[in-house]
């Protein structure tokens, strides 16, 4: 986990920005405390901050240049391959003065251009400056894993890790973007496309190559990932064929965990108890010494009293014999902890659960673990969401027919009359997806079993959020569309802005297993019936986990989440927090909201004991986001 930051120029001489870069590098130096630098040639300037992964020597410092000194790159992520791609430019003459993967990066660009981005299994955030033909480029992994930022002010585009960057270089961010702060009221949904919460601020799109060059208008490439695209043909509709994908599709797993534990530095794993984190920790243990070297086994919980998983989390740290360490959300930590959650994420969360994870990167710093493996993408590419169902159902019934969809439904309803309404309710929604958009949402409203009582409708009824945005998710039907969407679209890239932010708080490096690209191929090309079945989501990675994790984990059916007791946090340790930044006079100096509205939906919410309604829950967080990035 590294941070960079850079300018290009349109006056062709960026010498006059290497103070503001300068300033931008230490707003971030959490993402790279162990190293720092800077590069500027005609209108390029490049800043940097080093986290230490791979070769701890000077001789993995940034901006680092290629041998024949054409290139200069600064990288934030790592290249898991690097020591294949390596041993392939060394066949062709390349001689290597570091054991960094950095310096990889910068010779495959020399030697293969573009096209070494579609060879790289890894995550990245990567800005490189070819003196040759002057021009800059800039890129992200397929996914997005790594994120980069970009603002154009004047002639001069400037571009860096975080936001807080951004604003520490001087960059006017622009006003808030109301059409990404409605949808995020509305569905939690951020992190789409290249909109952020500011309008003068874009993320760069995953999978894109971007080029620029003084008085050229910019270029742009798509990364080719033909290399890792998985034939499905051979896995016929048999459960020969079946179980040969299974097999394949755990050996690829078990490759995407090993290949992530090289590291010169300690290396541990997030354990929540779930399937994803239990998976990834007894993967992790098979090829990790148990000895007390700098490698061995760690892992990280955060406990919540609330919620107490620890008999599935023992049986993973018995089996695994993992070094476990753990810390307690209690009250108190929460109310110390919660300012610097704040404001560390440039953006708004999702839901307070999102705090779980910083308190688990909080606790990797203690301990000295620099790099920690966590699950997102499983839930996304393997339909572990409840709301992946209809969609399931749907798939089914299309290619297997009503009877085995039907039992399907009753299989994931617990019960006939449930089983009969989840098929009636994914039914409808399938032929609404060929409808028109007024008619599709009649549709879909006959077969609604309850309607919320409020909504973002009424708490955006007056101001700047009444007005909808107009780009709204894909419609369709079936499992691959709704799963796609969840993973272009909403809501892996805001869980991965979120893992990265977190992690990088407290200078640390996650690395994502299930992200590999030879994982997401086979996931992406597996039929709806191996990725949910018998009511039991996730059903793919069941089938690999008997052997490798406790039986007491892979047959749980529950699913948990990140969960936190979001609703007893405001009504206790944060309310004096809760009602200050809900405060009906805040509200309506803000004059996005309807204060009335929301200080109706907060006074119920204070008076009884049940959970928070959603959308209250989204306008504390954006509410909170605006008041300590808005207002200072």
């Amino acid at each position: 986990m590294c941070g960079l930051v850079g300018a290009f120029a349109g006056s062709g001489d960026a010498r006059g920005l290497t103070d503001r870069l300068a300033r931008g590098a230490d707003a971030i130096a959490h993402r790279g405390p162990d190293d720092s630098g800077a590069y500027c040639d005609g209108p390029v300037a490049l800043g940097f901050r080093r986290l230490a992964i791979l070769d701890l020597s000077p001789l993995g410092h940034q901006p680092m240049a290629s041998a024949r000194g054409d290139w200069i790159i600064v990288f934030n992520g790592e290249i898991y391959n690097f020591i294949e791609l390596r041993r392939e430019l060394e066949d062709v003459g390349v001689r290597f003065r570091s054991a960094t993967d950095t310096e990889v990066l910068v010779e495959a660009l020399e030697h293969w251009g573009l096209a070494a981005f579609g060879r790289f299994n890894g995550m990245w955030a990567v800005l490189a400056w070819q003196r040759s033909t002057q021009t800059l480029l800039a890129c992200r992994d397929p996914w997005g894993i790594k994120p980069l930022y970009a603002s154009k002010t004047g002639d001069t585009l400037f571009f860096a890790s975080e936001i807080k960057a951004m604003r520490a270089m001087g960059v006017d961010l622009g006003t808030p973007n109301m059409v990404a702060a409605r949808a995020f009221l509305d569905v939690g949904e951020l992190d789409t496309g290249t909109r952020t919460l500011y309008r003068n601020v874009e993320r760069l799109e995953p999978g894109q190559v971007y080029l620029y060059r003084a008085g050229a208008a910019p270029r742009r490439h798509t990364i080719d990932t033909d290399a890792w695209r998985v034939d499905a043909t051979p896995f016929a509709r048999s459960s020969a064929g079946e179980q040969e994908f299974v097999e394949r599709f755990r050996a690829a797993f078990l490759a995407a965990v090993r290949i992530r534990l090289r590291s010169d530095v300690a290396v541990g794993t997030c354990l929540s108890g779930g399937l994803d984190s239990t998976a990834i920790a007894c993967a992790a243990a098979r090829f990790l010494p148990s000895d007390r070297t700098q490698h061995c086994r760690h892992a990280f919980t955060a406990l919540i009293p609330e919620y107490d998983e620890r008999r599935y989390i023992k049986a993973v740290v018995d089996q695994s014999h993992a070094s476990w360490h753990t810390t307690v959300a209690d009250d108190g930590q929460v109310a110390a902890e919660i300012e610097g959650f704040f404001r560390a994420h440039d953006e708004p969360v999702h839901t307070l659960g999102a705090f779980a994870g910083y308190l688990v990167m909080a606790l990797a710093r203690r301990e000295g673990v620099k790099v920690l493996l966590n699950g997102q993408g499983s839930d996304e590419l393997l339909a572990g969401y409840p709301s992946s169902t209809g969609s399931y159902l749907r798939s089914v019934l299309h290619r297997d027919g009503l009877v085995y969809a039907a039992g399907q439904a009753v299989a994931e309803g617990g019960s006939v009359l449930a089983g009969a309404r989840l098929l009636a309710r994914a039914a409808s929604a399938g032929l609404a997806a060929h409808l028109p958009p007024a008619l599709a949402r009649r549709t879909r409203a006959l077969v609604s079993l309850a309607a919320a009582k409020e909504g973002p409708d009424l708490i955006a009824r007056t101001g700047p959020l009444a007005a909808r945005g107009d780009d709204e998710p894909a419609r369709g039907e079936g499992l691959p569309l709704a799963l796609e969407n969840q993973f272009r679209r909403f809501p892996l890239p805001l869980y991965l802005r979120v893992e990265d932010t977190n992690s990088s708080a407290y200078s640390i490096e996650a690395r994502l297993p299930f992200l590999d690209p030879t994982v997401v191929a086979l996931a992406r090309v597996a039929p709806a019936s191996l990725l949910r079945r018998d009511g039991m989501n996730k059903f793919l990675l069941r089938r690999i986990l008997p052997g490798l994790v406790p039986d007491i984990v892979w047959q749980r059916r529950d699913k948990m989440g990140f969960p936190v007791p979001s609703a007893r946090w405001l009504r206790e340790p944060l309310r004096a927090r809760f009602l200050r930044t809900l405060a009906p006079a805040v509200l309506a100096r803000r004059g996005w909201y309807d204060a009335g509205v929301v200080a109706d939906l907060t006074g119920r919410f204070l008076a009884t004991d049940g959970p928070m309604p959603p959308p209250l829950q989204r306008l504390f967080m954006l509410e909170s986001w605006a008041q300590m990035h808005l207002d200072g």
